[in-house]
């Protein structure tokens, strides 16, 4: 006992976010936080400029101090969004730190309530499929931030996958995973042969979730009080916050009943909104509509039909809603799966993907000191009823580089395409130099689809400078390296001279290295409650 370490699993979610770890058992285990729940609210509360508290608690605050309650973080990941509170400039990154915070310390309580003394160090931690590179390095600036050794960046349907497919081994069939969280939607089709995970393809909508649901109920009702009263709820935040939480219970409360009662109050005056589902629905039938095309798109992606799929796992707690149950059961023709827990999957799968990373580390430390005969064997003793297991994600986004065409206009030429299997290198030397005596060379490095630079996302870029003077049309070769923690590492050679640079992409709406110690140290500073 006293030698288990184990790894662990974050869904750091747009709402919800679980930790969860592998058991000396090989059982999963999701870790309940300090108030006894499984998944904790990802809503942050400073209470003053030294002091926050995550979860519940800070739920609880957000009517009566809205301004210092901050909640669905994620859909600002990778962006230049900054929030101050208490003259203090806050980013995503610091943000989902403190959420990451909270389920940290929270594990190694629950940890310590069972004799053992263990930090909670390594982890993987989720994110949607359909997030870019931006966003994907803000998350593992968040865990850093927090004081978390991020062993690599995993998408939730990849997650949800391996939580079910763990248990389903061998039995070689196609997932079609359908992930509607709070303020994400991923659709993603894997295949399981043997005893491997891949992704085959995923589309998605990175800013479509739940709490578009929440928005069209909250403006259904304050429209409503207006026409009675003249005012709107929405001007004031109090009245907001409080038709906000209302409007949550009451979808909570629709995906088991017919009708519930929403009550609005603003300035003085109180209005009793009745609400049905099928209104709920007609609502929101353009939500719905969304998820709809997404779903028809990654079958189109993955040039497959609904009976090419075997089985649909619904992940994330807006896929309770009958409207969405409905929808997918009547596109496949099917009732989806029940084998996994919407709220708890990503989790559990996150925890696997852990343990099996910590796993190939042991055995590939142990194959250079002794062999590999003892490496295997180790492995094994690792594994113990599992066989070896390998999860293989692809590229969400196309990844490529502005340069100029025969005609002298810049245009975007793809190095990687969207659905290459990672990881993966891909080598160009047909780019040249632009003009005679070109001394420098800016390789600005793209993300997503189009030919027109403004039409994509220019994630960052590599220079090589100091050459001696170049002619145009010498030659220049280009390799982009993308690798299994989602990192983009590029090579530029100038041929003829033979002289490179090489580097990580830095990522724009990022943290520099001395800007995550920053952060680093001002959130040691800070008080948790």
């Amino acid at each position: 006992m006293s030698d288990f370490k184990p790894v662990f699993g974050i869904d750091l979610g747009t709402t919800f976010s679980a930790i969860a770890y592998i058991d000396e058992h090989k059982k999963p285990i999701v870790i309940p936080n300090i108030e006894n729940r499984l998944i904790t609210p990802s809503v942050i509360y400073f209470s003053d400029k030294n002091t926050f508290v995550v979860g519940d608690e800070a739920v609880n605050k957000a009517i009566a101090d809205p301004a210092n309650t901050i909640s669905f973080i994620k859909r600002e990941m990778g962006s230049d969004y900054k929030i101050t509170i208490f003259d203090r400039e806050y980013t995503p990154q610091d943000l989902s730190a403190k959420i990451l915070a909270k389920l940290k310390r929270d594990a190694e309580t629950y940890f310590m309530n069972n004799g053992l003394n263990l930090e909670v160090k390594d982890v993987v931690i989720t994110v949607p499929a359909y997030f870019g590179m931006e966003q994907k390095g803000a998350t593992e600036d968040a865990g850093k931030i927090a004081g978390l050794n991020v062993l690599q960046i995993i998408n939730e349907p990849t997650a949800a996958a391996l939580a079910f497919g763990i248990n389903n081994l061998k039995k070689d069939q196609t997932v079609f995973v359908f992930d509607l969280g709070g303020g994400t939607f991923d659709v993603t089709i894997l295949q399981i042969i043997g005893t491997s995970i891949d992704m085959i393809a995923s589309d998605g909508n990175a800013k479509l979730g739940g709490k578009d649901w929440d928005d069209i109920l909250v403006k259904y009702c304050s429209s409503l009080f207006k026409e009675k009263f003249g005012s709107d709820p929405q001007d004031d935040s109090f009245s907001y916050q409080e038709l906000y939480e209302r409007v949550l219970k009451a979808k909570i409360t629709l995906s088991k009943k017919p009708k519930d009662i929403i009550v609005v109050s603003h300035e003085g005056n109180k209005l009793n909104v009745e609400i049905t589902r099928e209104k709920f629905e007609e609502l929101t039938k353009d939500l719905v509509y969304q998820c709809k095309c997404f779903t028809e798109s990654v079958l189109e992606k993955a040039v497959k039909k609904w009976n090419d799929i075997d089985i649909v796992l619904l992940v994330g707690g807006s896929t309770y809603m009958p409207m969405i149950r409905t929808l997918v059961t009547e596109m496949r023709g099917k009732e989806p799966s029940t084998e996994v827990n919407p709220d708890q999957c990503v989790a559990i799968g996150a925890a696997w993907k852990a343990f099996l990373v910590q796993t190939d580390k042991i055995v590939e430390d142990i194959r250079e000191q002794k062999g590999d005969k003892e490496a295997e064997k180790s492995r094994k003793t690792i594994l113990g009823h599992l066989p070896p297991i390998t999860v293989t994600e692809n590229v969400a986004k196309s990844l490529g580089v502005i340069a100029y065409n025969e005609s002298g206009e810049e245009e975007v030429f793809k190095m990687i395409k969207e659905q290459t299997k990672i990881p993966c290198i891909v080598e160009d030397d047909s780019f040249s130099y632009a003009v005679d005596n070109q001394t420098s060379l800016r390789i600005r490095v793209t993300e997503g689809e189009g030919k027109k630079p403004d039409e994509v996302n220019i994630i960052g870029e590599i220079v090589l400078d100091n050459l001696p003077p170049r002619k145009r049309g010498s030659s220049i070769n280009l390799k982009y390296n993308y690798n299994e923690n989602k990192i983009l590492e590029i090579e530029v050679v100038d041929i003829e001279t033979g002289k490179s640079t090489r580097g990580k992409v830095v990522l724009k709406g990022g943290s520099s290295e001395n800007e995550i110690q920053e952060s680093a140290k001002h959130h040691e500073s800070l008080t948790q409650e």
